[in-house]
């Protein structure tokens, strides 16, 4: 059977207690763990946290760790400093609410309003107003978007 894909946008606020409730879209193409639904948050590069399954977040890993006694090369514990440091696993409660770190909130501008945007295998939380800013900006049509990915099918 073949996983579900975050694709689409969807807004939302995160409350008074920092929980956002995930779209059922997204909750949907999440794999359950004994029954329980998990997320993996980090940092994003801007405006924005990552939100991966543990499986796919794992799979990002393996082959930066797959050389032996990678972990512990200078440039490795760099890369997890910056990652992992302040990444967290999250259970998603009976309602399809995560609790968002409020360090993680902090660093991606985040007080009320955001954009989940999906990414196919993982999505990602937006401040709403940089993630309209970020798409009003954008240069590329959608034929050179779709361009962009055969091309990189191509190489792959």
């Amino acid at each position: 059977m073949s996983k579900l894909p975050f694709v689409g946008t969807h807004a939302a606020a995160v409350d008074d207690k920092g929980r956002l409730s995930i779209p059922a879209e997204f909750r949907n193409a999440l794999p359950a763990d004994d029954g329980k639904l998990h997320v993996v948050l980090t940092v994003g590069s801007s405006d924005f946290i990552n939100v991966f399954s543990v499986d796919y977040f794992d799979a990002i890993y393996a082959p930066a760790e797959n050389e032996t006694a990678n972990f512990a090369l200078d440039d490795a514990i760099d890369r997890d400093m910056v990652l992992l440091s302040e990444a967290t696993v999250r259970p998603i409660d009976g309602q399809g609410r995560v609790t968002i770190p409020q360090t993680l909130l902090r660093q991606a501008n985040i007080a009320r309003d955001v954009i989940f945007f999906g990414r196919q295998k993982f999505f990602t939380i937006w401040n709403a107003e940089a993630y309209k800013a970020r798409l009003e900006r954008l240069t590329i049509t959608k034929s050179d978007a779709w361009n962009m990915l055969t091309d990189k099918n191509k190489k792959g």
